[in-house]
């Protein structure tokens, strides 16, 4: 479909208000990751743990997280976006402000336990939510955008949680979230709906939505047991979970370890390297939007076959996404800045065309179990092996070397899996009493 054929609705468009609110989700819900990876040495002394607990404090946030998300997906795809979303945010602001005044190693687990599973619908939702505010043509972008606020949320927490550190204490930064989390929950809470419920939308704006490929908000009709046997069995599931993981557990690595990459590879104090972690993800956030969203949407727009475009964004943004390992292999910490922002920027242009593939295959009403799939496979190797598997790995080598070259090899299997193993983009065909057809 050419840009010339697309009557764009006049004034007014509430679809992209929508997409800064799910920007604004995605933000605040990394914005505790971030805050507890910057804080990760602090923390880390607080407690007296080890390299590997630490890392369990990474990871058993991402446990519940993971396990959480396709229980997530069928209420997103039954109840709808707003209200699963307002009870988790609620929740996870609570949470996150109980961290502030913990104390012992066992309340500590128990808190980021419980504070994974309540941030578990942000994803997802976000992806639904774009399904249903987003024609084909614009769903790019849209996905870039809530996408690379994950990276953007590095730009801004990194520095921002070194600072409150170094001049009040980590207790004071983590407390800080937390009243964001709370003030941007009452925000969420009233503007957010559903295209034809929002009160904002005009009827035009609705039209172009219908008339353009957007979502159904409407449940899915499958038996939700039927529906996963067949989803799991498909191949075009397999190929865009695994492959998508491949991008993941580099993202992932980097998102828990790389204030501490940077503190303790080129000795740089809190400041310096949460300062220095915020420089790859600013490269990788526009680039994510640029490249995985303006870029794709246009291409398609003037013709190009889908396809072919998705494909040719992975092929190249994977294999660039490699350069990030050559920060191992040099001792100056500007040029591994450049690396990992070279390879964090490759990697990223890729993550949004995943979410945009997911919603493009996902059966009628199934956007969200969809990419809870995805998310699923994404955090238990990118959130849970990823950093659990580098806590350990640095307790025993006392180095991130060999982390990172296997964050390497997990990027190649995961293109392998997106360019052989996905196939065409288009919609699996599901029924109530036989298997996915596997086209």
């Amino acid at each position: 479909m050419g840009n010339e054929q697309i009557k764009r609705p006049r004034g007014k468009n509430t679809r992209w208000s929508i997409s800064a609110l799910l920007c604004s989700v995605i933000i605040l819900n990394y914005f505790d990751r971030v805050a507890i990876s910057v804080a990760a040495p602090e923390v880390q002394k607080s407690f007296e743990l080890s390299a590997f607990e630490i890392g369990l404090v990474f990871s058993i946030y991402t446990y519940s997280y993971t396990f959480m998300q396709l229980p997530i997906g069928g209420l997103l795809d039954r109840w709808g976006v707003g209200w699963i979303t307002r009870i988790s945010m609620v929740i996870w602001s609570v949470l996150s402000l109980l961290f502030a005044f913990v104390h012992g190693k066992l309340f500590l687990y128990a808190l980021r336990l419980m504070t994974g599973a309540a941030s578990a619908s942000a994803f997802p939702a976000a992806s639904k939510a774009t399904a249903n505010w987003f024609p084909n043509h614009e769903r790019g972008l849209a996905n870039a955008l809530f996408d690379s606020s994950a990276k953007l949320s590095n730009v801004i927490g990194a520095p921002l949680v070194a600072i409150m550190i170094t001049v009040f204490d980590w207790r004071t930064a983590i407390f800080a979230i937390g009243v964001l989390n709370v003030i941007f929950t009452i925000v969420f809470w009233r503007y957010y709906d559903e295209p034809e419920r929002h009160k904002r939308i005009s009827d035009e704006e609705i039209n172009y939505l219908q008339a353009y490929g957007a979502g159904t908000t409407h449940p899915h009709p499958y038996d939700t047991k039927n529906m996963l046997k067949q989803l799991f069995l498909n191949r075009k599931v397999w190929g865009l979970t695994i492959g998508f993981t491949g991008y993941g557990y580099t993202f992932n690595l980097l998102l828990t370890w790389l204030p501490t990459f940077f503190k303790t590879e080129f000795e740089l104090d809190l400041l310096q390297s949460g300062l220095y972690t915020a420089i790859p993800w600013l490269i990788a956030a526009l680039v994510g939007i640029f490249v995985g969203g303006w870029l794709v949407d246009y291409l398609i727009g003037k013709g190009h076959e889908k396809t072919k475009v998705y494909r040719y964004v992975i092929l190249f943004g994977m294999t660039i996404g490699l350069t990030f390992i050559g920060s191992i292999f040099t001792e100056d910490a500007v040029l591994s800045i450049v690396f990992i922002s070279i390879g964090l920027a490759g990697i990223s242009a890729t993550a949004p065309v995943g979410w945009t593939i997911s919603a493009l295959i996902a059966p009628p009403g199934t956007t969200a179990i969809m990419s809870s799939i995805v998310n699923f496979a994404n955090n238990l190797f990118g959130g849970i092996i990823a950093a659990l598997l580098t806590g350990y790995i640095v307790d025993v080598t006392g180095s991130f070397d060999l982390a990172f070259i296997i964050a390497a090899v997990v990027l190649v299997i995961g293109l392998f899996f997106y360019i052989v193993v996905l196939g065409d983009i288009r919609q699996i065909e599901l029924n109530e009493n036989q298997e996915g057809k596997q086209t």
